[in-house]
């Protein structure tokens, strides 16, 4: 009986743990997101910017022209993938991919954050941590950074 009740204390005990330190990952995307606004703010006043419900930002740099992307397209993107802390800083990844808007095989916020492009734009897309990697370390990326990517959409396959 009393192993029964310590199990289950210190179960109970490790949720409240886990739910105290995912609260604490998601205040910490909250300040992200504040800081990706603020940047934004600063640095591009003047530029065309569209914000999603999932809070990715896209930051129109060179128009394009023609259909846009959606989901369920496949679309063909060069892209620059930057950790973000108050602007680009270090490069992680840089390409050219062909993927499937909302299949999954990009990260949610780059995925989200091309949706809506036309051929040939480019722009930058900033997304907090929560819709990048979250707590995973991926590559040079560590857990809970936010990212910014540079994108030109090459091609979209309807």
């Amino acid at each position: 009986m009393k192993k029964t009740i310590l199990l289950a204390t210190v179960t109970l005990m490790a949720a409240i743990v886990s739910a105290c330190t995912l609260n604490d990952k998601l205040a910490l995307c909250v300040t992200q997101e504040e800081a990706i606004e603020k940047y934004i703010a600063d640095k591009f006043a003047d530029s065309t910017v569209t914000v999603t419900d999932s809070g990715i930002s896209r930051i129109l740099m060179v128009p394009g022209s023609g259909a846009t992307a959606q989901p369920g397209d496949s679309v063909i993107v060069l892209y620059q993938g930057y950790t973000f802390n108050n602007g680009p800083k270090n490069q992680f990844t840089e390409g050219i991919t062909k993927a499937k808007l909302g299949d999954g095989n990009l990260i949610k916020g780059l995925d989200e954050g091309i949706v809506g492009m036309s051929l040939s734009e480019e722009a930058f897309i900033l997304f907090s941590a929560r819709n990048g990697f979250f707590n995973e370390s991926v590559a040079a990326v560590d857990p809970m950074t936010p990212l910014i990517y540079y994108v030109k959409l090459e091609d979209i396959y309807k």
